[in-house]
């Protein structure tokens, strides 16, 4: 399927010869809010980090593309949209808090998820992520061999020494103390340019709707923002 890019999307890719593109799912209002006020309850705690996400750049990652030719681009539109209009909408659920690396010293802060019935990435997050990947190869791109497990990224850099009973203690503190909204409908794809040293980091240079159970699939769900989500 051929999808034209917008007038927004040429002009951006046209800037400069290679962007660092990752596609992921924005986080809406509600979630994105929760998420925020649970990072400033962690730092309130005395839980250490030395870079928190900034709230605009609330994201789950799908694929990291990693640096891509303006060449590519083109590529990586038209397959992501005729991907995300096959998919259907599903829910999600923001779950527990977790770590990348030593207890001790951790190098990620991270948010799991859980789709409607509560099992972890099992379903539609996961054949999304799948089908995303295959068409990727396809197409001649690479994608990481490391097990899928999505996450929303908190912070990066905890400081060494740290406590871990601690900070799971704070974070379910601050997860009892606000209860607030944690679902959300996921219902687009979205391609992200990362602006090195700049907060928030993260652009938006393509949004792709999914389709429905009933007559969207096939169609073109390709539409792009000229904001970024902050």
């Amino acid at each position: 399927m051929h999808v034209k890019i917008s007038k927004f999307r040429t002009k951006a890719v046209s800037m400069m010869n290679n962007f660092r593109l990752f596609l992921g799912l924005r986080l809406p209002q509600g979630p994105s809010e929760a998420l925020t006020n649970k990072m400033a309850g962690l730092t309130e705690s005395g839980i250490v980090f030395r870079r928190w996400t900034h709230p605009a750049d609330l994201h789950v990652t799908l694929h990291f593309l990693g640096d891509t030719p303006e060449s590519s681009v083109a590529a990586i539109d038209a397959l992501t949209a005729e991907t995300a209009a096959a998919t259907a909408p599903f829910a999600l659920t923001l779950t527990e808090a977790g770590t990348f690396g030593p207890p001790s010293a951790p190098r990620v802060l991270w948010c799991g998820l859980a789709e409607s019935a509560g099992a972890p990435q099992e379903g539609a997050l996961a054949a999304l992520h799948a089908a995303l990947g295959a068409h990727l190869a396809a197409s001649g791109f690479a994608t990481e061999a490391r097990p899928f497990r999505a996450h929303v990224t908190l912070a990066r850099g905890g400081a060494a020494g740290s406590d871990p009973a601690a900070l799971m203690a704070a974070w379910r503190a601050v997860a009892d103390a606000a209860p607030e909204s944690l679902s959300w409908t996921a219902d687009d794809v979205t391609l992200y340019k990362t602006h090195l040293g700049r907060q928030p980091s993260y652009e938006a240079i393509g949004c792709y709707a999914f389709g429905s159970n009933d007559d969207s699939k096939g169609k073109n769900a390709s539409s792009a923002t000229s904001a970024e989500f902050a």
